[in-house]
């Protein structure tokens, strides 16, 4: 059966990727800002879920479809993609003067039998003191602007200073030991 991506997050085209599998991307094309929750476990899944309905309006046929949603939490402090160069530094920042939680909602929904399924993972993040160096050539890319909280943890700038209490594809975006297992869920 065809698996859809219905992201245009580079980072979560790696992980699903990395587990093997063809797939074809649908951009959800929806305004996250327009959704709002209190909770950063409902925000997400509310994101999520939003980005599932607008990809399925396109899909046509038999496939899995797979969404999700992202936030960084920062002393309770839901932080979203950066809207400026600057917010992306100030974001960055943080990441080496406090722990970080990356709360993720995946959504995957079987088109031929209409099952769909949602999960929310949480991982904690700390990292080692980043060069000044480092985050300055990364948000002048402009990239920050794409990643919750600014931060593309696999990126090589970054990567050698950050670590993961859970899965690291999770706090990539798409946790992949869950992804499979909802996969799974919706195929049975």
């Amino acid at each position: 059966m065809n698996i859809i991506l219905g992201s245009s997050s580079p980072s979560r085209k790696t992980v699903l990727e990395a587990m093997g599998f063809a797939f074809t991307t649908i951009s959800p094309d929806i305004d996250e800002r327009a959704i709002r929750r209190d909770d950063p476990r409902e925000l997400v899944t509310a994101i999520a879920q939003a980005k599932m309905d607008a990809v399925l309006e396109k899909v046509q046929g038999e496939a899995i479809v797979i969404t999700s949603d992202q936030v960084m939490l920062v002393d309770g402090i839901v932080r979203e993609k950066p809207t400026t160069k600057e917010e992306a530094y100030v974001f960055i920042k943080t990441f080496s003067t406090r722990p970080q939680i990356a709360t993720s909602a995946t959504v995957v929904c079987n088109t031929a039998n209409g099952r769909r399924v949602c999960e929310v993972v949480d991982v904690r993040v700390t990292c080692d003191p980043i060069p000044e160096e480092n985050i300055r050539e990364f948000v002048e890319t402009e990239q920050a602007l794409k990643y919750a909280g600014g931060l593309a943890a696999e990126h090589p700038l970054f990567e050698p200073f950050v670590h993961v209490d859970g899965e690291w594809e999770a706090l990539m975006g798409l946790p992949k030991a869950k992804t499979r297992e909802m996969i799974e869920q919706v195929t049975i």
